[in-house]
């Protein structure tokens, strides 16, 4: 909640959210969508203004709209309200509080960070770039939430610790924290094992049409827009969030810090190793068919086994963000409501179907734009996929348009999290303070317009050059 501002123009942000439910009340409702499904339209971006302008916590609003769907008949049973907010995203968010507290008892930080620092030479801009890009890096093979929870926890217990400014007013605070989320989506895109998503709209891919996609072949037509994303990323947070310097005397306590700590300890080593188990799990898990979230409980419960005991319970409960959690829970109560009212497949049906007699270009770039825009609306990767991809595939078919150009699109999208602070990834850096949801929205909205671009343009040519 963002208490400078003052009471008046908190109540104001609060009474243009209720205005745009009355007004969404009032007005007639669109054709093909049901009442319940434009309330749920109206609900969502409610929800978007007070979550951006914070007049009050983002985890009270979410959870007032939440309830607020059985009165506008978004949900046919109250029961849904509660069976949507609780999913798997809730147990791994919880699991990943526990990764950050176990990794924040060892030395580990602080050993990484001095030879990133090391590499940027103490330079403010250049180690948010080599962070970004040992995330980059990492995300490439392991899903982006984990990877975000890793180099998150990494920066908030070393270097970000040693920069004495406070998190509200750090701009290099900032451009780290959002760099690392970032650089974890754009690194997830670079290959199939570096997301769910991805997997999954090739398998949905393959089912439809009966052509399967490779491994390289999603690589070739993912790395150059990748690698291209990661550079608009890391100079417009340049420009936006320009970093202030470190200061010589923090590299140095970094530095001499690194020297001090020694050798690693048993806690370190048990620690190391069943993180390095974890992301061998996650890693081979599009492989072995085993469950992220799965997975991650299981680590969770191995810190405090006896003879690890890396971890306490108080420690764990400690280290958890409720409010994060609370959030989570109603912003996929509310999606939920918008895929179960059929408002998602209406946004979808409403934008992109009518340009596909414009031809084949014009048919990609609203796809290119629109299934970012949807994802707004609909901050679930999975529902992403299953509401656009195989009408999508059905409607460009007769245009000529490879299946595999709107596979990319689409499961890129899947897990785009660019523009909206309240999605699963970066929700996960958000709780260390140092940047809002305004702030959030500024330094995304231009790699989210570069994105689309790059999919308009490249997406295509690229499909053709991998043969598909």
């Amino acid at each position: 909640m963002d208490t400078t501002k003052s009471i008046p123009v908190r109540i104001a942000w609060i009474v243009v959210a209720v205005a745009i439910l009355v007004i969404a009340v009032l007005i007639p409702t669109p054709e093909g969508l049901t009442e319940g499904g434009k309330m749920s339209i109206a609900l969502i971006v409610a929800g978007i203004v007070l979550w951006v302008t914070e007049p009050i916590d983002m985890a009270i609003s979410a959870i007032c709209l939440m309830v607020l769907m059985p009165f506008f008949h978004v949900y046919d049973s109250t029961q849904l309200i509660w069976t949507n907010f609780i999913s798997s995203v809730i147990f791994f968010v919880l699991a990943s509080f526990g990764f950050a507290a176990a990794l924040m008892k060892t030395k580990i930080p602080i050993k990484l960070v001095s030879l990133l620092v090391t590499l940027a030479r103490g330079n403010s801009k250049g180690i948010v770039f080599v962070f970004m890009a040992a995330t980059a890096l990492v995300s490439a093979f392991v899903s982006d939430i984990p990877c975000t929870v890793l180099f998150a926890g990494i920066a908030a217990s070393s270097v970000l610790e040693y920069h004495k400014v406070e998190p509200k007013d750090s701009k290099f605070g900032r451009a780290l924290m959002v760099g690392i989320v970032f650089a974890s989506l754009i690194g997830g895109w670079m290959t199939p094992a570096g997301s769910s998503m991805n997997v999954m709209a090739m398998g949905m891919m393959a089912s439809s049409t009966g052509t399967a996609m490779t491994f390289a072949q999603w690589c070739i037509v993912a790395i150059p827009i990748s690698l291209i994303l990661f550079f608009v990323a890391y100079l417009w947070l340049m420009v936006v969030s320009k970093p202030e310097p470190i200061g010589e005397e923090t590299a140095l306590a970094i530095e001499q810090k690194a020297k001090e700590v020694g050798k690693l300890e048993a806690v370190d080593k048990k620690t190391l190793g069943i993180m390095i188990a974890l992301i061998v799990c996650w890693i081979s898990s599009n492989w072995t068919g085993w469950d992220a979230t799965v997975i991650a409980v299981l680590g969770l419960v191995a810190f405090f086994l006896p003879g690890i005991d890396v971890l306490s319970f108080k420690e764990f409960a400690k280290a958890v963000n409720w409010g994060i959690v609370l959030l989570i829970g109603a912003v996929q109560s509310i999606a939920g409501g918008i895929q179960a009212s059929g408002a998602g497949s209406w946004l979808l049906n409403s934008t992109v179907a009518g340009f596909a007699a414009a031809g084949a270009f014009a048919t990609v770039a609203a796809i290119s734009v629109f299934v970012p825009i949807i994802r707004c609306f609909l901050p679930i990767g999975p529902a992403i996929n299953a509401i656009c991809l195989v009408p999508l595939i059905g409607i460009t078919g007769a245009l000529g348009i490879s299946p595999a150009a709107i596979t990319i699109i689409v499961g890129m999208n899947a897990s785009n999290a660019f523009v909206l602070g309240i999605d699963n990834n970066p929700i996960v850096t958000f709780k260390y303070g140092y940047w809002n949801m305004r702030q959030y929205l500024i330094c995304g909205i231009v790699p989210m317009i570069a994105m689309m671009i790059l999919h308009m343009t490249m997406v295509t040519p690229l499909v053709a050059l991998a043969g598909m």
